[in-house]
């Protein structure tokens, strides 16, 4: 190398003649250039495919899909002895139509399954056994929920009197045994019917004394279960005792109560299923049956004589999604005759 010239500073000549400046990498060879390249470049490899990993993770994940409102059936005891508890395999049209929802029973007197039931925010009165299922209007035909047998009836049908006006309180019940197997030793009570093709006598609305209204056979209440001659005029009301309608078959027509609004048209059920546990309510009895909640212990489902019904599944006890009766059962004279008792 020539003497009379000068060599170029280096890197750390710099930097010790401006030590403010931050450290720098020496980098003095081509090898540790290219290393340090090399290092680089595999970091930027890194970054670029976790940034990737982290995007498509988030591109990818399932978004949530409303699910149909249905009424959700919770803690049906297994110990029942006819309770279906496990879902139908399908909610396709099950619990379609909570619209038809009334008020619930009374949750102080349900003593098996969930407690809570009917229309959100419509107080029970005490005692009420049963839940409301709202009527189109007053004379809709009511429809048998499962195969059944008619046990007794009732009729409290009477005049409400207020502030001196009257009005009439539509309550023929009806009390029926399952015929189902899907339910075996369950009962069914509906009542504020206006009136039944299964009461062949009884074709107009009638009030009764409360204290001994007409009644025959099993009768079913929330504290006890007896059963009865025929008391007051009940042989007039032709009833039907021993008639078993099945599923989708019509039961009676929906009455009408007076109420602040208006006239109120609905028909009530309460159910009665046998449990291995005892009813601390029933005072006379069977005290292994047990009240429950409808709208909540049971699935329904819309009735036509093509639709399938899973096990333990209902029908809803009006016309619904189009279907109707005969025209000639439509009309709250119809009536059955005795000779198709079964």
């Amino acid at each position: 190398m020539d003497s009379n010239v000068s060599s170029q500073p280096t890197p750390t000549d710099i930097l010790a003649t401006q030590p403010n400046l931050p450290p720098i990498i020496e980098v003095s060879t081509p090898k540790k250039k290219w290393k340090l390249i090399l290092i680089i470049i595999i970091f930027l490899i890194f970054v670029g495919a976790g940034g990737y990993l982290l995007t498509k993770n988030v591109a990818t994940t399932p978004t949530s899909t409303p699910t149909p409102t249905t009424t959700p059936i919770l803690d049906v005891p297994k110990t029942s002895a006819s309770a279906i508890t496990l879902p139908p395999p399908s909610m396709d049209g099950i619990n379609t139509h909570t619209e038809l929802y009334g008020t619930g029973a009374d949750p102080n007197i349900i003593t098996l399954g969930p407690k809570v039931g009917g229309h959100p925010g419509w107080e029970p009165y005490q005692y009420k056994p049963g839940m409301g299922f709202e009527a189109y209007k007053g004379g809709s035909p009511v429809l048998a929920p499962f195969d059944m047998v008619l046990v007794g009836f009732r009729d409290t049908s009477t005049q409400i009197v207020s502030g001196g006006t009257s009005a009439h309180s539509d309550d023929v019940k009806l009390f029926f045994e399952s015929a189902s197997l899907d339910w075996p030793g369950a009962y069914l009570t509906v009542y504020h019917l206006l009136t039944s093709p299964l009461l062949t006598g009884h074709t107009q609305r009638a009030s009764n004394d409360l204290m001994a209204p007409p009644a025959q056979g099993f009768q079913i209440f929330w504290d006890g279960t007896y059963t009865l001659p025929p008391q007051g005029n009940a042989a007039s009301y032709g009833a039907l005792i021993g008639y078993k309608v099945k599923r989708g078959e019509l039961i009676g027509f929906a009455g009408t109560v007076p109420s602040p609004k208006g006239p109120h048209s609905f028909a009530d059920f309460y159910f009665d299923v046998p449990d291995t546990s005892v009813n601390p309510n029933i005072q006379n009895g069977d005290r292994y049956l047990h009240l429950v909640q409808p709208g909540t212990f049971f699935y329904w489902k819309s009735y036509s004589p093509d639709a399938t019904f899973p096990s333990g599944v209902l029908a809803y006890p009006f016309e619904t999604d189009g279907y109707q009766l005969p025209t000639e059962q439509r009309n709250v004279n119809f009536k059955y005759t005795p000779k198709e008792i079964k």
